[in-house]
């Protein structure tokens, strides 16, 4: 690896679109490219050369591949620098499958490639450091510094929203014992009008019978048979009773209600069989 070319490790990684630290002013001896150190007048270099390249932006790949000589496809691009509290710090937008991969944790850390001694492509001339690329890695440089610094920070908004996903998650319990709760006392007042309605159409039948019996349109006996009937068919049954008449005599000629007529009891001088008088029988 060349000389100029410093492969480093800095920003925890975030899905949302927000600013994300790559760089931090320092000095490193045990650097494999050997050892470099990073003003705050190098950080500030860095982001003019960005706002001053042909190019729109910076791409970010997977594990520094942009830097060796295979197929690098980009995860993401950095859109913008800026230096911020000795920081460099990088506007990235994701690609849609790298979010995903973020969001599960199988990628957490960003490292930048930083270019000493540059020379612009076109007049040839010295500019300094420059931003080559930036890699989607978790085997950052600057572990420590991540570690102690920005982990520490992310672990909070992670914990943050963790707490925030509990308590909503208890609301919906609490919600849902709720619902369930109210849904139990729905269903149990729902039985109870049930019963109540079934109750009330029994005694409602039970009073058209009496009055049909009263009005001699069915015999005392048929009254267990038209509280099934009633029950069965309650249409077919308020029809019958609509239609029926008083019945008078039974066929022969006896009269089924001869009792009811007379309050239950016999004159003595009719024959409750055929409705004739002593004298009648006899002469």
């Amino acid at each position: 690896m060349s000389k100029n070319i410093i492969v480093c490790g800095a920003g925890v990684v975030t899905s949302a679109a927000k600013w994300t630290p790559i760089a931090i002013v320092g000095a490193w001896k045990g650097h494999i490219a050997g050892e470099f150190e990073l003003t705050l007048s190098d950080l500030e270099q860095i982001a003019i050369n960005f706002k001053n390249a042909d190019a729109e932006d910076v791409v970010v790949d997977f594990e520094h591949q942009s830097t060796e000589n295979i197929k690098a496809e980009a995860t993401g691009w950095a859109k913008d620098l800026k230096v911020e509290d000795n920081k460099l710090l990088a506007k990235i937008e994701w690609l849609e499958e790298t979010k995903e991969l973020i969001k599960s944790k199988k990628y957490k850390y960003l490292s930048p490639v930083l270019v000493q001694n540059s020379l612009d492509p076109i007049t040839g001339d010295h500019i300094g450091w420059t931003l080559h690329s930036i890699a989607l890695t978790n085997t950052p440089f600057f572990q420590e510094l991540d570690e102690v610094i920005l982990n520490k920070r992310q672990q909070e908004d992670d914990d943050s929203i963790q707490k925030k996903e509990k308590i909503l998650d208890e609301e919906l319990k609490k919600e849902l014992e709720k619902l369930k709760e109210e849904n139990a006392e729905l269903l149990a007042e729902n039985d109870k009008l049930k019963t109540e309605a079934a109750e009330l159409k029994k005694t409602n039948a039970e009073v058209k019978v009496d009055e049909a019996v009263a009005a001699k349109k069915i015999h005392p006996d048929q009254k267990d048979s038209m509280l099934a009937f009633s029950a069965a068919d309650p249409e077919g049954f308020e029809k019958f009773l609509t239609d029926a008449k008083a019945i008078t005599s039974a066929p022969g000629g006896n009269d089924m209600f001869a009792n009811s007529a007379n309050g239950g009891q016999s004159n003595g001088n009719n024959n409750s069989d055929t409705g004739l008088s002593e004298d009648e029988l006899n002469a």
